[in-house]
């Protein structure tokens, strides 16, 4: 058999193999959302609520998580203005303990009250013509916003 036939069967052979690599660190998050001037949500928050929900479920590394298990949250205000489609939407991040030694924060005591601490990550307007595209919005934005900075960070740690 020739060599150069032989090498083109052992290329392909192993181009063939599967590459196993690791798979991507999922961006966890809370979902809140309530309605402007209101401790609680109107029927027009909750619906947003619902619609942004399924949009980020949609996201392969995005999960949804419980406040105890995020260090994200995603807080979505929404207008009361009757015919009006708005939100405002803030991203917020919790300190982890790693983070505060790479920062030199080492006591213990001021650890644990930095980590209770929300910091603003990212913070946008929204507007549409009905509560479906203000959603839609909300979700691009953030996916290839925020999300899009996450991924980064977690591809060079």
């Amino acid at each position: 058999m020739n060599i150069h036939v032989l090498t083109a069967v052992v290329v392909l052979i192993a181009a063939a193999t599967p590459a196993y690599a690791q798979p991507a660190e999922r961006i966890r998050v809370t979902l809140e959302a309530r309605s402007e001037g209101r401790p609680d949500s109107d029927a027009t928050a909750t619906r947003l609520l619902g619609d942004v929900r399924r949009g980020l479920e949609a996201i392969s590394d995005v999960e949804l998580g419980s406040r105890d298990d995020s260090r994200r949250v995603m807080w979505i205000v929404a207008g009361t203005t009757p015919g009006v489609y708005a939100a405002s939407v803030i991203v917020t991040e919790r300190y982890d303990r790693e983070t505060l030694m790479v920062l030199g924060i080492e006591d213990d005591d001021m650890a644990h009250r930095m980590m209770a601490l929300q910091i603003v990550i990212d913070h946008q307007i929204f507007t549409g013509r009905d509560l479906a595209e203000l959603a839609k919005r909300i979700v691009t934005a953030v996916d290839a916003g925020v999300f899009a900075r996450l991924r980064t960070l977690t591809k060079k740690l």
